[in-house]
């Protein structure tokens, strides 16, 4: 091989590694990119009303609205972080209602766990739990009295003040 030639070959092979460092490089910064505030809600809203219709039901809010609370980002500026809790009554098959939550969740790529747990009082307790790119932690349980989600966003960039009125969330 004439020099002329692996010198092209050699300038080829390292444009294509600094390419190929670049796109990791925006990539992992994208990843660890904070949301704002306003995004981390809407989407831990957007899945909390997909898991509401996945499960079915007649949910209503444990708190009057979104519950907001201060919280720190990954690169260490403030932030806000959002709770959207629900509560149903139970289903005459839970086991069916958690697997299906269990699907929607996969299906927008989470990974999940589930639990079956016998409680004292005879019913099985079926718990789907998830984390991911739109919220912090999500949980949802079902019995054959209750269902509940719980829920916590990721933290945004933002001010608590701007989701709270006298110390209580808007």
């Amino acid at each position: 091989m004439n020099t002329a030639l692996a010198a092209r070959s050699s300038r080829a092979s390292a444009l294509a590694l600094m390419i190929a460092l670049a796109t990791i490089a925006c990539a992992s910064a994208a990843e660890r990119s904070p949301l704002v505030a306003e995004q981390a809600a809407d989407r831990m809203q957007s899945l909390v009303r997909n898991t509401m219709r996945a499960a079915g039901g007649d949910w209503t809010s444990t708190s009057d609205g979104l519950a907001a609370d201060p919280c720190t980002t990954p690169d260490g500026r403030g932030g806000v972080w959002f709770s959207w809790d629900q509560d149903a009554d139970g289903p005459t098959d839970p086991s069916a209602v958690a697997h299906s939550v269990d699907r929607a969740w996969r299906s927008e790529g989470l990974a999940t766990t589930t639990q079956n747990v016998k409680r004292a009082d005879g019913e099985t307790l079926y718990r789907v739990g998830a984390s991911g790119s739109d919220v912090e932690s999500i949980q949802f349980n079902a019995t054959t009295s209750h269902m509940s989600i719980n829920v916590q966003s990721r933290c945004g960039v933002g001010d608590l003040d701007d989701f709270t009125v006298d110390g209580r969330s808007r």
